[in-house]
């Protein structure tokens, strides 16, 4: 799945839409009982349409392995073991609104906020934010 400015198609909006309605908040909003919110007697969505073509762009810069082989081949699948890689140049590198305001990744440090080599010391995390630079000054 590529971002626009690298192919000109819009992404895939099928995971994103089966992440939000499946696997995480539903179509609707609901009370702490787990009714459903209404607005003028009518149940109220969760996301709209927007939300899903903006959560869509969070999920580019995916694609498959190539075929190893050492395993057995199946017709129009490629490597179903292991994990999909990242391709930057894929990936949609612009600021991704969140549901009810902001930004992903909102109140995370940048790291051109972190001093130098921060990320050598003992217990350091790595956490990629999508972006890249040419300044010989950031890692």
């Amino acid at each position: 799945n590529r971002a626009f400015d690298s192919d000109g198609v819009y992404p895939d909006e099928n995971y994103a839409r089966e992440i939000q309605q499946l696997f995480t908040i539903g179509l609707w909003k609901l009370n702490a009982d787990g009714t459903r919110v209404l607005e003028d007697g009518a149940p109220v969505p969760t996301y709209s349409n927007r939300d899903i073509m903006n959560f869509a762009r969070v999920f580019t810069g995916f694609d498959e392995q190539a075929e190893r082989a050492n395993i057995e081949h199946v017709e129009g699948k490629s490597n179903m073991i292991d994990p999909m890689q990242m391709k930057a140049e894929w990936h949609d590198a612009y600021p991704k609104p969140k549901l009810d305001g902001g930004y992903l990744g909102d109140g995370f440090p940048l790291c051109s906020e972190q001093p130098m080599q921060s990320f050598l010391e003992q217990g350091a995390k790595y956490r990629f934010l999508g972006h890249s630079t040419t300044d010989p000054n950031v890692l």
